[in-house]
């Protein structure tokens, strides 16, 4: 009789069977016998056919339910039951192939006596041999300590078209939050926060490249071998005061022993724009002038557009295009685009050799008009045993881009045409062809329009930029490593990194065409001028790291001790010159110009010096500890200030080691760690002479300091900037607890995590008396943030027959407050726009009006009038609101509307919940994955005219979902208040109406290949050759009105749409 616990275990074990029975029936294998073949074919097989039977263990002697017994080179096959025995019927003379996730697979033979078999499957030793890259090493998963999440690149980038290293990490990581703060080709680095905004400077990780810091974008996603995200005082300690906001460690791929491999990896994306219904604009240019019309009729101000024309646009009914248009702005400015990327790399070598090398090339031309962008990348990585005791290796890498001038060059430029398109792309009418077939640019064909619009046509901006932006980017590093007695190396490296920008532009002359009248009403046309930029990036890193390792007290004492040093210096300049009067436009050099010149340059440098260690102690692997400790001096801060100790310290212990766990283990628990870590880090995020009094000869902006100096005004100079002998470094304080699991022979694995963490001393501006005068006054370390949340990530990975599965999520919430700020009361607040800081509440909290009803009724007028007679001043802030108006709500009681009814109604941008979600699934040579992400808790004001406000204004556009939802008379359901002309700001103010939800639920990928087998390539003398189709960013659910939720209040380039075909070669 079975007790009430063995029978719970028994239902779970028929359960998991179940469930593999399930996908064993979705499989070919359960198929297998309704393959046609011939009568006598399967009369012979039939004769030469016996029944086997066996049982599959592991190597404690419990049995493997579900391990798959299939007899090689067919599909013939079954699986084990909940006792580990399988029956199955099999020819006289073969070979049987066992095996099962996380264990090595094992071939016997079967002959015409063998009837039954006994299998003892052994551990797969990969997987236990697993290791993650951490910071200055490598270490063991299972003896991690600290909280290191790992992302498996070198996959993705064989299917996805990831051409920057920072897209690859969305929706991969729990506590990652990756955002694309612009999706133009070639500026396209997401932004990327580690565990939440932890400071009110900047938040961006630490990004290290083989050991140096770099920039992301500067490795091809193809070269990297692998990437861990350390996101803890105990993973990252060891990078000191650069690591408050995380690190993503990156290792580029090296040569291994063998014979040469080729790669090829090739793909072809077929790009459009993402744009969302709720962004058309009113298209159609008579119910535009009639909205305009009504809109400032509203507004007492008189009708710009007659009768007679609109009545002229509307009785053309689009027949005449060029001359009676009706444009939609977004359908004209963007376009569809193919691009295409392709790597090649080789690698191979002996045992004293080895090498890996790659070249790259990729091509997108955009979807908006002369943003296009081309990059060539190129990688050699080479490593020689010299000596038993001596290696020695070389990495070097770099890229030349080109970039077409119309595109911003980083992601703080606001000058180019493309930044100009989205400001002023609101400055046009559908009344304007934005060109003709001909070729020839559009201006305003009715006369009536605004003329201003006529130089805001998109096209002839994005076209009216002749030029390009060249990077020129080399980095190599030298290394060697002394191996003197068993246990112990030296490794000392040199990195020397270089990145050159030169950006040229001159005008493009081009005419604007009224096309009723065939005649040229704006052009470019003026004084010609060249401009030319040159920008340097110079980085020096050297570093020395001695490591020893070994095992005492008969192997049960394990020790790991690392000890090292480094310097770096980083140096920067530029230098910019512009000249008038071209005489030809077609020269590109200063010299061809004739005018007067300007120029200007900067220059800036800083140092740092570090010295760094760690040790890991394991019990038995049992019990694990781990210590770190760095110390770093940097230039930034003066020489009372200029070191900062950053230590950690961790714990960990595999209870699953414990005798006491053994009937867990063999109950199926696999894998249970506890973890424990606290440390602190540091955030050098400063000026570079923030410290120092600086001084100039003018402000930064206007005109020279100008003195009288013995009757002749002499130019001089004057503090910029006041002093902070006290300026120091941010300081982070980190206590994780994390639990990680598996069960299941870790077919099931997890990882639970809670952190708190606190900044301190965050340079903020103080309060301070106006007796400074032109100086600045500098930060203080001053403010504190808390961030604390939990870190969930689950998987499941599973093999039945030929079919493999599995399921991988991740989940983090995150909660960030200012602790300390510039007091409680309102005269401690930071306001900016909409944006808020203040002690008590999160970074960046929203604070707004907020809008009580549009009022639509008499019921509704009859609250205003009452507030009237209560108090005659009662909306003098904003103006009387009438019927079609916002009534904003008297949050402090005075019975007055005005700004201090504002208050707190979000937490702000910065996401709360974020979560990624991978399935995948691969039978025979086809493999399918998809990958969703998403977001929740976050909210942003956004007011802009082109989306979501009911102002008109003559020669600027209108939205559609606007008008159709506005309130007009005798509507009671509007949406969005009436139309008024757009200096009528009663409806404008900052309120609640325009508060933006930026959740959104993205397929971010879904992807299916096919690897031919293995029989086809052996005839074409290949190892393998693999075609894929995938769609990247095709669907996004959201309730947010803009380009993309990921971009924000931005009105930048779109998110784009990839539908991708490539191929995967092995030579």
């Amino acid at each position: 009789m079975k007790t009430e616990k063995q029978m719970h275990i028994l239902y779970t074990k028929r359960i998991l069977l179940g469930a593999t029975f399930i996908f064993a029936a979705t499989s070919p294998m359960g198929a297998v016998h309704s393959l046609p073949s011939s009568h006598a074919d399967a009369v012979e097989t039939m004769l030469q056919q016996k029944e086997i039977s066996g049982t599959v263990v592991d190597a404690t002697g419990e049995p493997i339910i579900g391990a798959n017994v299939v007899v090689k080179g067919t599909t013939n096959g079954t699986i084990t039951d909940i006792d580990g025995k399988f029956t199955l019927k099999v020819p006289t003379e073969c070979t049987i192939v066992i095996s099962y996730i996380g264990y090595n697979s094992q071939e016997i033979k079967v002959t015409s006596s063998t009837t039954q078999l006994s299998v003892k499957l052994k551990e797969d030793s990969e997987t236990l041999e697993e290791v993650v890259v951490v910071g200055y090493g490598v270490q063991k998963k299972v003896n991690l300590s600290g909280s290191v999440s790992s992302v498996n690149v070198a996959e993705l980038s064989e299917s996805r078209p990831i051409t920057n290293v920072s897209h690859a990490l969305a929706g991969m990581a729990a506590g990652v939050n990756v955002q694309s703060a612009s999706n133009q080709p070639g500026n396209d680095d997401a932004t990327i926060q580690v565990r939440g905004q932890g400071t009110l400077n900047d938040s961006s990780p630490l990004v290290i490249i083989d050991g140096v810091e770099s920039s992301i974008n500067s490795v091809s996603p193809q070269d990297i071998e692998a990437m861990s995200v350390l996101k803890d005082a105990a993973s990252a300690a060891i990078y000191g005061s650069r690591a408050a906001n995380g690190v993503i460690l990156i290792t580029t791929k090296q040569g291994k022993a063998g014979s040469m491999k080729i790669d090829y990896n090739g793909y072809v994306s077929f790009i459009s724009p993402t744009i969302p219904s709720s962004m058309n604009p009113v298209s159609n240019y008579a119910d535009y002038m009639e909205l305009i019309n009504e809109g400032y009729e509203r507004s007492d101000i008189n009708a710009p557009f007659p009768t007679s024309v609109i009545e002229e646009w509307r009785n053309d009914n689009g027949q005449n295009p060029l001359l009676y248009p009706n444009t939609n702005w977004l359908e004209d400015t963007f376009r569809n685009a193919v691009a295409h990327n392709h790597v090649l790399s080789m690698s191979g070598g002996s045992e004293k050799i080895r090498f890996y090398s790659s070249f790259g090339y990729q091509n997108n031309p955009g979807v908006m008009e002369n943003t296009g962008f081309e990059k060539f990348s190129g990688r050699i990585n080479v490593s020689a045993d010299v000596k038993p005791w001596l290696s020695l290796g070389v990495q070097a890498n770099g890229y030349v881009s080109n970039m077409d001038p119309a595109a911003n060059y980083d992601k703080s430029d606001a000058t180019t045409a493309v930044s100009e398109v989205f400001k002023y792309a609101s400055a046009t009418t559908p009344g304007m062809v934005f060109r003709a077939p001909d070729g020839r640019y559009g201006a305003v064909n009715n006369t009536y329009d605004a003329a201003q619009s006529s130089v805001n046509n998109p096209l002839k901006r994005l076209n009216a930029v002749d030029g390009n932006i060249r990077k020129t980017n080399m980095r190599a590093r030298f290394f060697g490593t002394l191996k003197p007695f068993k246990g112990f190396s030296i490794t000392a490296s040199y990195t020397y990194e270089f990145l050159d920008e030169d950006r040229s532009r001159k005008p493009v002359f081009i005419d604007s065409w009224n096309f009723q009248t065939n005649t040229i009403t704006a052009t470019t046309r003026g004084r010609t001028s060249l401009y030319n930029y040159d920008g340097k990036t110079q980085r020096f890193f050297g570093d020395v790291v001695a490591r020893y390792e070994s095992r005492f007290a008969n192997d049960r004492l394990g020790l790991n001790a690392m000890l090292g040093a480094s310097q770096e210096r980083y140096y920067t300049h530029n230098f910019s010159a512009s000249k008038y009067d071209l005489i030809d436009l077609s020269l590109n050099v200063m010299n061809a110009a004739i005018g007067e010149a300007s120029a200007s340059g900067s220059s800036a440098e800083w140092a740092m010096r570090s010295f760094f260690g760690r040790v890991n102690l394991d019990w038995g692997n049992k019990y694990l500890l781990e210590l770190n400790l760095r110390a770093d001096q940097s230039s930034r801060f003066l020489s009372n200030k200029r070191t900062g100790y950053f230590p950690s310290a961790s714990v960990a212990w595999r209870m699953e080691q414990e005798p006491f766990m053994a009937n867990l283990v063999e109950k199926g628990l696999s894998n249970l760690k506890l973890r424990l870590s606290y440390g602190s880090l540091g955030n050098n995020s400063v000026g570079n002479y923030d410290a120092l009094a600086t001084y100039a000869n003018r402000p930064s902006s206007g005109t020279a300091y100008n003195y009288v100096l013995n009757n002749a005004l002499v130019l001089g100079l004057a503090q910029a900037r006041l002093a902070n002998p006290e300026l120091t470094w941010e300081s982070t304080y980190m206590t994780n607890v994390g639990v990680d699991f598996g069960f299941l022979n870790n077919r099931l694995t997890g990882t639970v995590d809670y952190f708190h963490k606190r900044t301190k001393d965050i340079l903020i501006n103080l309060p301070a008396p106006m007796v400074h005068g032109t100086a600045t006054i500098p930060k203080q370390n001053s403010a504190t943030v808390t961030n604390q949340g939990v870190e969930l990530t689950l998987g499941w990975q599973d093999k039945v027959g030929d079919f493999s599965y599995g399921v991988s999520g991740n989940f983090t919430y995150v909660k960030n407050i200012v602790n300390k700020y510039k007091g409680t009361d309102k005269g401690g607040m930071t306001i900016s726009g909409a944006n808020v800081i203040w002690e008590g509440h999160p970074i960046n909290s929203q604070y707004l009006l907020q809008v009580d009803r549009i009022i639509q009724t008499d019921e509704d007028l009859a609250i205003v009038k009452d507030m009237l007679a209560k108090n005659p001043n009662a909306f003098d802030a904003f103006g009387t609101p009438q019927k079609g108006d916002f009534l904003y709500k008297d949050v402090d009681g005075n019975g007055v509307i005005d700004l201090n009814d504002r208050s707190i109604v979000s937490d702000g941008p910065n996401p709360k919940f974020q979560f990624g979600l991978n399935l995948n699934a691969a039978w025979k040579g086809i493999d399918f994955s998809i990958l969703f992400q998403g977001q929740a808790g976050a909210e942003i004001y956004w007011q802009n005219d082109l989306v979501n406000t009911s102002s008109v204004r003559q020669g600027y556009q209108l939205n559609k979902e606007v008008c159709d939802g506005r309130w007009y008379e005798g509507r009671t359901d509007a949406t969005y208040p009436r139309l008024l002309e757009y200096q009528d700001q009663r409806n404008k103010q900052v309120s609640d109406f325009y508060l933006e939800n930026l959740s959104f639920l993205k397929i971010r990928n879904i992807q299916l290949g096919y690897t031919l087998p293995k029989a086809w390539t052996n005839k074409l003398t290949l190892d393998r050759i693999r075609v894929y189709a995938s769609m990247e960013n095709f669907f996004t659910f959201t309730s947010f009105r803009g380009f993309d939720p990921e971009l924000g209040a931005d009105l930048s380039y779109p998110a784009m749409k990839n539908m991708v075909v490539g191929i995967n070669v092995t030579f």
